[in-house]
């Protein structure tokens, strides 16, 4: 195939579907006006020229145009058709476009032998030599030598070998042919497509660039539901079928179950006639017997599972030679098999995109807002951060709205997503292989920032394998620094999941984010068994003051996340499942625990930025605590009673400056495996223990 940089990559588009190619004299009143009037009776467009255009030095423009228009070039190649200079500037014209454009070319060798053509021998060398004496300096009849070489080296239609000479039987074998490749036609295209050419260049690149032509590239493409892929995979495909005899774009169900169907539904539209399947296996078996030795464009749309692949384009030996495959899914893990290079993950529009994006479907394909609307438009092109099925989906609902609706619409958003984009959002989060997993992405939706990989071990998960699967499923994403992100709105679908257990009832949620929701739990102490996870972090309630009591009936609270939050009380109603405490600007001076009041299940402990002057529970109460951190707690004069604490790996004391007892007490930890190491005597210092 050519280079990236020379493929046109402007949708196809057809005036004719065959161009005719034929010396007029030889056969125009008879085996051609036959082919001519089969064609259009099957109704495949198709130029045949008239004489009056073959006349002058040069073609005809409306020959030229005809050609490069043309899907097809049918030449019928006949005793004299190289003694036809017009005729041979033709065939010349036809091969640079099979070579640029990729047009397909059909030889018919009508009572003459291809090797006479192949050779340029007999009639075709008589005729080449005169060509070389008229043009004598030229070289305008190596062009014409070469072209010839090439087409009569092309896989054509003898008159003779094929038919015994029957010319009606010879053209309806030839219909047959063309109507296979005429079947072929376009995805439709939404009308409005917004930011796709940086994608479709790098990955026309990714699909050819420096790569052998005849190798089978398999192209990946993958990313969130809603953003693009599908799209991407439409245009890819309309701007290359042409390129390619056999040729297909089969979406994959979510209603099939039976992987046999599948492969059912794939032969059948790329062979164009029905083809049933006995069992899995056979499917793969017929797959390589039909299709290894054809240059297939195969399109696989949302693939969602592994075995989809593996039964469907499992081997790249199924397949001929310079075949290329254009795969997408939700999930990269179906993907393990291609290679590097094969990988394509599609983002989120830019800013600029986004408004054009929405704007053309929400003011009826006008890109220029009114100006009344500007305000509103840029808060809620922010909420669909770059999400094009949000950004579709919003337009269109508000195109017909007033100003006041769209004030409206925009504070219901935050509150309630859309229901359109929650669905489509909600598929990756139904496809998820176990609950672990379902509830480690509920509880990272419950955070607004990044959150570490430190965190989510200390939550009690298989932090590793988990946050890959989660990762796979283009639900979260890995940021710089080890953290863990997560789109907006896929943030959105995830906390709406939750929303819904108790609609009216927050206290009988599993998970609390929202402060006013935590604020009407704690202040009207409503806390249930159901909840498992609160993250705490708004500043206006830095004044208010809470009771633990609130939190005596959260029997399965597991984590809990404060910031800034005055909790007074006695800390036995704190529940004792409770795995991390994240308490930062505590007021309180002093952390007591009653005697017997164990947190057996709490691994992460940490006190920020807080107002504590002596934290007096001894360590021996958190049997499993991990990690303990105290930084910047300024006003900290002494290190906990660490006796006890046989699990304890980190400690950091950072930006304590009043401590002054530092390691006196690491004494303590005698009976224990663990060293000191990396201490900074000099304040501000970290002290990390860790096993021998």
């Amino acid at each position: 195939m050519a280079s990236s940089s020379t493929i046109n990559l402007e949708a196809f588009t057809w005036e004719y579907d065959v161009f005719l190619s034929f010396r007029g004299e030889d056969t125009r009143k008879n085996f051609t006006d036959h082919l001519y009037f089969a064609l259009c009776q099957n109704r495949i467009r198709t130029f045949r020229d008239e004489e009056e255009l073959k006349k002058g030095e040069y073609l005809a423009p409306e020959l030229t145009r005809a050609i490069q228009s043309s899907r097809i070039s049918m030449i019928v190649f006949s005793k004299d058709y190289a003694s036809s200079r017009w005729c041979l500037d033709e065939l010349e014209q036809i091969v640079e476009c099979k070579e640029t454009r990729k047009q397909i070319i059909f030889p018919i060798f009508y009572d003459v032998d291809p090797s006479e053509v192949r050779k340029q021998s007999g009639n075709y060398g008589l005729a080449l030599a005169k060509h070389e004496e008229r043009f004598e300096g030229s070289n305008k009849v190596h062009k014409w030598r070469c072209a010839l070489t090439k087409v009569a080296n092309m896989s054509g239609w003898d008159l003779q070998g094929m038919a015994n000479g029957y010319q009606s039987k010879f053209i309806d074998g030839i219909i047959q042919e063309v109507l296979l490749i005429v079947s072929q036609v376009p995805m439709f295209v939404e009308k409005h497509v917004v930011g796709l050419e940086l994608h479709v260049n790098r990955l026309v690149k990714l699909m050819y660039g420096t790569h052998d032509d005849n190798n089978v590239r398999m192209i990946g493409i993958y990313g969130m539901a809603g953003i693009g892929k599908t799209l991407l995979a439409q245009t890819l495909y309309n701007k290359f079928f042409g390129y390619f005899k056999w040729s297909c774009f089969l979406e994959i169900s979510s209603g099939i179950s039976e992987i046999k169907r599948f492969q059912e539904e794939f032969l059948s539209k790329l062979l164009r006639r029905k083809i049933e399947v006995g069992s899995e296996g056979e499917g793969k078996a017929l797959i390589k017997h039909w299709l290894q030795v054809k240059k297939c464009l195969i399109v696989l749309d949302n693939l969602e599972h592994l075995n989809q692949f593996e039964a469907l384009c499992g081997e790249r030996d199924w397949f001929g030679k310079g075949s290329r495959l254009i795969l997408t899914t939700r999930d990269a893990h179906v993907f393990k098999e291609l290679k590097e290079d094969e990988h394509y993950k599609v983002g989120p529009l830019c800013h600029n995109d986004s408004l054009e994006l929405f704007s053309l479907h929400a003011f009826s394909g006008r890109l220029k807002p009114k100006e009344d609307y500007a305000k509103v438009l840029d808060g809620i092109v922010a909420y669909c951060a770059g999400l094009p099925l949000a950004l579709k989906v919003l337009g269109a609902y508000l195109s017909d709205k007033s100003i006041e609706e769209w004030i409206s619409a925009f504070d219901k958003l935050k509150e309630i997503p859309n229901n359109d984009v929650q669905a489509k959002l909600k598929i990756s989060y139904d496809g998820l292989p176990d609950d672990r997993i379902k509830s480690l992405f509920l509880d990272l939706v419950c955070f607004s920032r990044e959150i570490s990989k430190e965190t989510i071990d200390a939550m009690g998960y298989f932090s590793t394998i988990e946050i890959r699967n989660l990762v796979d499923k283009c639900l979260i994403d890995y940021c710089q620094w080890d953290g863990i992100g997560l789109h907006s709105l896929v943030r959105e679908m995830g906390r709406e999941i939750i929303r819904l257990e108790s609609p009216e009832k927050p206290c009988e949620r599993s998970r609390l984010w929202c402060p006013n929701d935590i604020h009407d739990v704690l202040i009207g102490q409503k806390g249930s068994e159901k909840i498992e996870v609160i993250v705490f972090n708004d500043s206006s309630t830095k004044d208010m003051k809470y009771n633990t009591k609130a939190f005596k009936n959260m029997e399965n609270l597991r984590f809990l996340h404060i910031d800034g939050v005055y909790i007074d009380g006695k800390f036995k109603h704190l529940s004792k499942v409770l795995k991390y405490l994240r308490w930062t600007q505590c007021p309180l001076k002093y952390i007591t625990i009653p005697l017997n009041c164990f947190f057996e299940k709490l691994v992460s402990l940490e006190m920020v930025e807080s107002n504590i002057k002596e934290f007096k529970a001894p360590l021996k109460y958190f049997p499993h605590l991990e990690s303990l951190n105290l930084n910047s707690c300024e006003h900290l004069t002494s290190t906990p009673n660490f006796s006890g604490a046989q699990n304890l790996r980190k400690l950091t004391f950072v930006g304590c400056y009043n401590l002054v007892k530092q390691v006196a007490r690491n004494s303590r930890l005698g009976e224990s495996s663990f060293t000191s190491n990396a201490v900074n005597t000099c304040s501000p210092y970290q002290l990390f223990l860790r096993k021998h």
